[in-house]
């Protein structure tokens, strides 16, 4: 596959925000003859929570990909913070603050809440500057992310919910600038579902920014700044929640739909 072609310094200009940690620009992804994502354009904030919405198969897993790494667009650009990171592994991106959570669940089964959470605090101190124990980084995190009374539970044998959130921890010990949860809520109830929108909103008071895909629509609506709407892997809408719970085009494509199934894109 070529590489993407090169943004003129007018383009980049144009492009900037001042407040965004991550601008997508112009990114196409093609499968064959399947346009999995068509020119997508999508910034997410410091100190806010962007929403990526849409129906099933629209492409929102696979922008993830890209935004990670781990799909290389067919064209378009990614910006992390003031740097171009379209050439980068998905290593370097973590290193410059990216983490994720996945739609189908990745942890370590056999280990412990704690050792999952500890594994990723001592990935990071070995190449990060900060010298706190992971000990205590991997402590504070399973209690921030109301794990402590089964941090010591293999996750193998936890209920998905909280394994989702075992991810989620895990994702926070890297100390992400810009945090990507992929359907976190998935198999949570209402009480844990309402825990889980109050940690994200404590998160991005402490500076992440988060770009949450996520089928819950009134978890959607209630934490997101701002929501992207993503249909037949195009854009179709943007804007605050209360816009875009008025917008026809997303009431059509998808607010009627059974939010609550389980997404199938193409990875």
């Amino acid at each position: 596959m070529s590489a993407p072609a090169t943004e003129s310094s007018a383009a980049v200009a144009e492009r900037r925000d001042p407040h965004a940690v991550l601008e997508v620009v112009d990114v196409s992804v093609r499968f064959g003859g399947i346009n999995a994502l068509t020119d997508v354009r999508l910034s997410a904030r410091d100190g806010q929570i962007t929403g990526l919405i849409g129906p099933n198969g629209a492409g929102k897993t696979t922008l993830f990909n890209v935004i990670t790494g781990l799909q290389e667009p067919t064209n378009g650009r990614v910006y992390i913070a003031d740097g171009d990171v379209s050439g980068l592994p998905p290593y370097k991106r973590a290193r410059l603050g990216v983490a994720r959570t996945f739609q189908r669940l990745e942890v370590f089964g056999s280990l412990s809440v704690f050792e999952n959470v500890l594994a990723a605090a001592e990935f990071r101190h070995s190449w990060s500057d900060d010298d706190t124990p992971p000990r205590q980084v991997a402590a504070e995190i399973v209690d921030r992310v109301g794990l402590s009374t089964v941090s010591e539970e293999r996750v193998d044998a936890l209920p998905t919910g909280l394994a989702r959130l075992v991810e989620l921890g895990r994702s926070l010990a890297t100390r992400p600038r810009l945090l990507l949860l992929d359907e976190v809520g998935s198999g949570l109830n209402h009480d844990e579902t309402a825990a889980l929108g109050d940690l994200m909103v404590d998160l991005v008071r402490d500076g992440t920014a988060i770009l949450l895909v996520e089928h819950d629509v009134e978890l959607v609506m209630r934490v997101c700044d701002r929501i992207f709407v993503l249909d037949f892997g195009q854009i179709i809408a943007s804007g605050t929640p209360a816009q875009i719970q008025k917008n026809p085009a997303v009431q059509a494509a998808y607010l009627g739909a059974d939010t609550h199934a389980a997404e199938g894109e193409p990875a």
